[in-house]
């Protein structure tokens, strides 16, 4: 028993017994029962689960559902929620600590949670404020009740609320899409008002539609120079899956220097003074100004991306496979449409309809 594969991912079973307060591990050649626990595709992460689910059995911590069906304050529930072996395998999970603790049980308190309902869960979002007292955005309020929809929905999988009220609040539009993108002018400025550590990432980043972590977090081991390419693993990428990036001339370039004069102390492709880059939010903001350029953000630099792979004529599936999109929406919200774009694209029907009509012209004369 531990961790197996099926379809939809990795399971975590393990035989228990059950006292009626909390589930233990069964002792080797005691018949329990047998409990599973879905561990998400990546196998890391199921592994990380599965030792924790097995350090948990041994301490007693995971109750019985004879004690979880018992009603609960959210209070309770929020420290349960916590100490939950799927939600401590969390990437997110620092941010749950936080939310949980900070926010959500000072708010609800002792409130049973069967007794919270959607309306409460509107009021709450609507009483939502930083530390400071003013009102956060709809993105931030929208990303505490996502989390709130989770604690919820634990909640009913353990029995001890029959709906989730989070769910039946619906979550605003935070109208936070973006469509800027740097002209060909714009580019080199920008580029050129950078220090050399940040022309390497943002270079990268312009050219590959990379997103920001996976770039500076990118080690020697998954750049190919030889065939340009770099290899995403899935524990590289921000939705868990794999993906093969091509890289131009510029970047292979670009790279293969980086390459002859990388450091033996670590792996890591983008350095400065010798260590690896967390950030670049100062550096960024700097090379903005020195260029003029203004309402550009360093995770624009893949609307550029996607763009430049539109325009090049890539086909929708291998342009979404490299930069990792999921569904045509996501591309079409990072595909931006210039007045220059539109144009060609007459252009380039007036010369199907003159070839068409008269195929002995050139498809510069226009037709009389």
């Amino acid at each position: 028993m531990g961790l197996t594969k099926r379809k939809d991912g990795y399971y975590v079973e393990f035989p228990y017994l059950d006292d009626g307060k909390v589930l233990s591990l069964a002792p080797q050649g005691v018949k329990g029962k047998i409990k599973r626990w879905k561990a998400g595709v990546r196998k890391d992460m199921a592994r990380n689960l599965e030792a924790v689910i097995r350090a948990d059995l041994r301490m007693g911590r995971i109750k019985s559902k004879r004690v979880q069906n018992q009603p609960q304050t959210f209070a309770q529930w929020g420290k349960e929620y916590l100490n939950l072996p799927e939600v401590k395998a969390l990437r997110s999970y620092r941010d749950r600590v936080a939310a949980v603790k900070q926010r959500f049980i000072p708010y609800f308190g002792n409130k049973l949670l069967r007794e919270i309902t959607k309306s409460d869960i509107t009021i709450y979002r609507t009483e939502r404020r930083k530390p400071d007292g003013t009102i956060p955005c709809i993105q931030t309020i929208n990303y505490d009740h996502a989390i709130l929809k989770h604690v919820f929905s634990r909640a009913q999988d353990h029995g001890h609320i029959d709906k989730n009220p989070a769910k039946e609040v619906q979550i605003p539009d935070p109208k936070n899409e973006r469509d800027r993108i740097l002209s060909d002018d714009e580019w080199k400025r920008l580029y050129e008002a950078s220090p050399p550590h940040l022309q390497s990432i943002f270079l990268t980043a312009y050219y590959t539609g990379m997103r920001f972590g996976e770039v500076i977090k990118l080690t020697w081991d998954r750049v190919d120079l030889r065939k340009g390419l770099i290899r995403l693993r899935n524990q590289d990428t921000k939705n868990g899956e794999a993906r093969v990036v091509p890289m131009i001339p510029i970047v292979n370039q670009h790279l293969g220097e980086l390459w002859k004069d990388r450091v033996l102390h670590t792996n890591r492709v983008f350095l400065y003074e010798d260590r690896p880059i967390k950030g670049v939010k100062s550096s960024f903001t700097t090379a903005l100004r020195k260029a003029k350029i203004e309402d550009f953000q360093f995770r624009d630099s893949r609307h550029c991306a996607v763009t430049n792979w539109r325009r090049a004529g890539v086909d929708l599936t291998t342009a979404m496979a490299i930069v990792g999109h999921k569904s045509e929406k996501m591309w079409k919200r990072y595909n931006t449409i210039e007045t220059d774009d539109l144009v060609l694209a007459g252009e380039k029907l007036n010369t199907l309809i003159t070839l068409r009509q008269f195929p002995h012209q050139t498809p510069s004369v226009q037709a009389t």
